[in-house]
């Protein structure tokens, strides 16, 4: 039986970038949040346009929630992109491919022997990024609800 899924009542405050190239993973995501009353949610499906809606925005997201294995930007540089921004925002990441890489030779990651999201939440931590968790996809509602608990933190709404 499962429990039903509470999120905070901060949701309300969040504005959301979501950044990942598959389409589908964007939309069941901002439908996830919006049902848990997230009413900002913009998307991009890769880092360049991640990056190009995190600069457009007036006020920044305060909640980024990016994949790892993205065209043209991914997100490893999606990130550092962020850093040398001095982002401020709760920073979730998340991947299909944390221990068994994607068939893509041109992946920065494609060779690592380890957790591809331990590894990049060490990284952004390193840069001064507010890395509040990692996550596998699927993505479910249950996994969402988290990302959303751990991101509604004082720090995490404080952002201008």
């Amino acid at each position: 039986m499962k429990h039903p899924v509470t999120t905070p009542a901060d949701a309300h405050a969040l504005r959301v970038l979501l950044v990942d190239d598959d389409s589908f993973v964007l939309e069941l995501m901002a439908d996830m949040l919006r049902s848990m009353g997230v009413p900002s949610i913009q998307v991009a499906q890769c880092g360049i346009e991640g990056l190009a809606a995190y600069q457009k925005s007036v006020p920044p997201p305060n909640v980024i929630i990016c994949d790892l294995c993205m065209p043209r930007l991914g997100g490893m540089d999606f990130l550092s992109e962020l850093a040398k921004e001095r982002c401020q925002a709760a920073i979730a990441i998340i991947s299909g491919h944390n221990r068994t890489p994607p068939n893509d030779p041109n992946w920065q990651l494609a060779k690592y022997d380890g957790s591809v999201l331990h590894l990049a939440e060490k990284m952004a931590r390193l840069q001064g990024l507010k890395v509040r968790g990692t996550f596998e996809k699927p993505i479910t509602r249950e996994t969402m609800a988290e990302i959303v608990q751990r991101v509604c933190s004082p720090a995490a709404l404080a952002v201008p």
